[in-house]
């Protein structure tokens, strides 16, 4: 296929030299089987989409507004990677796994026996508990909804609770890409415990907030593509090796 990735993060390093060993072709002038956007936001300014025909399939993570409306005026067919469950599924993984690695490298103290809390319990919530219990860590889930509670088993909690917990926790893990940590909840949290956010914008915790409070707070929305950019890659070019036609 002839492909156009944009972007210059390790995971495009890795795509690009990925996309070389499989027999891809990357020319700077179309035309094109699939234009690659970065992840896990994909923007593009109007200069750069000028050079996307009509009829351009892309491959994007999350987009805003502005983006889905210039797509439609130019009717680019878009390809939204984080809606496909293959993929989804293994993001996740990586990104439980980049996670537990954060931990290890910047807290203080082992996972195991750490009292860590997870807030959200979609598909990393799920992966990264399982991790952390796997180590010897005690795992409280916070989570709307009661069936997740429920599946996340002894511990959980639902997510108004979280200010009544965060003072207990050494480790905390959020993935809920809505500002579910108030105020409250982060003046409680201890001096040595670590806040971990793996969301997206626009993230579970203010980060002027928790600069604010002291909180040690570590922002860390797109992990796979700075954990483990190959595999990260990976999972990517195989997606669009499943998705997209070739012409």
């Amino acid at each position: 296929m002839n492909l156009l990735l944009t972007g210059n993060g390790e995971r495009e390093k890795s795509l690009r030299a990925l996309c070389e060993q499989r027999g891809h072709r990357l020319p700077e002038h179309g035309p094109w089987d699939a234009v690659i956007l970065p992840l896990p936001q994909s923007r593009i300014d109007e200069e750069y989409a000028d050079q996307l025909p009509r009829g351009q399939t892309v491959v994007c993570g999350k987009t805003d507004a502005f983006f889905d409306r210039l797509a439609d005026r130019r009717g680019w067919d878009l390809k939204k990677v984080l809606e496909d469950e293959r993929f989804t599924k293994e993001n996740a993984a990586l990104t439980a796994e980049g996670a537990v690695y954060t931990a290890m490298a910047h807290s203080d103290r082992s996972l195991m026996g750490a009292q860590c809390l997870v807030t959200g319990y979609g598909r990393i919530g799920r992966d990264l508990t399982r991790l952390l219990r796997a180590l010897g860590s005690i795992v409280t889930v916070a989570a709307r909804r009661r069936e997740s509670r429920e599946e996340a088993g002894p511990n959980s909690i639902d997510m108004p609770d979280i200010h009544d917990v965060t003072g207990k926790m050494d480790l905390i893990f959020n993935t809920v890409p809505a500002r579910v940590f108030s105020i409250d909840a982060l003046r409680r949290i201890r001096l040595h415990a670590l806040l971990i956010d793996l969301a997206s914008a626009p993230y579970g915790v203010d980060p002027a907030d928790a600069e604010n409070l002291g909180v040690q707070y570590r922002l860390e929305s797109g992990l796979p593509g700075r954990y483990c950019p190959l595999s990260a890659a990976m999972i990517l070019l195989d997606y669009v090796e499943r998705e997209v036609r070739h012409e």
